[in-house]
């Protein structure tokens, strides 16, 4: 149940990064909410939530990048990873370390975008995109941690597997 509601709440944040919030760009760049729902989470989760959040982001942001499929499931699936990591060594019910964890991630994903790009020869913009979107990211994981926290620690996302249920 735990990876269907996940997989559900990737599906609804990707269609309202694709829908509502190229209404709020600046510069014609804006958060990505699914990227910052799965890092958080994978802070929070853990190293096995990480990699399928990391998996399943990444196949459904790829879907809309046109110029190079596998990217963003390689970067997200890494930085899901490296953040879950970090993550075991933080006090959750912080939320600092987690928002800051968020900014970098952002950064690094764009840079290692950037690097991928340059080697396959295709023209990516990078000039302020990179700072605007990590910006933009660190707002929104600074007003959603909480909830996410919260929604971590719920029973449902609590329950493991059990076959031996009657």
């Amino acid at each position: 149940m735990k990876k269907l509601i996940l997989a559900l709440i990737c599906v609804v944040l990707l269609i309202i990064d694709n829908s509502i919030m190229p209404f709020i760009a600046i510069s014609g760049y804006y958060p990505s909410l699914l990227f910052c729902f799965v890092i958080t989470f994978s802070i929070v989760n853990g190293k096995w939530d990480a990699v399928y959040l990391g998996v399943v982001s990444g196949l459904l942001q790829d879907v809309y990048f046109m110029n190079a499929f596998g990217i963003n499931s390689l970067t997200n699936l890494l930085l899901c990873y490296i953040a879950a990591v970090i993550g075991e060594g933080i006090f959750k019910n912080k939320r600092l370390i987690p928002i800051l964890i968020s900014f970098a991630a952002t950064i690094v994903k764009y840079v290692a975008i950037f690097v991928i790009f340059y080697f396959l020869k295709v023209r990516f913009d990078f000039d302020k995109m990179v700072i605007i979107m990590a910006i933009y990211n660190l707002i929104f994981t600074f007003l959603i941690y909480n909830k996410i926290y919260k929604l971590s620690n719920n029973n449902i996302m609590k329950e493991q597997w059990d076959f031996r249920k009657k």
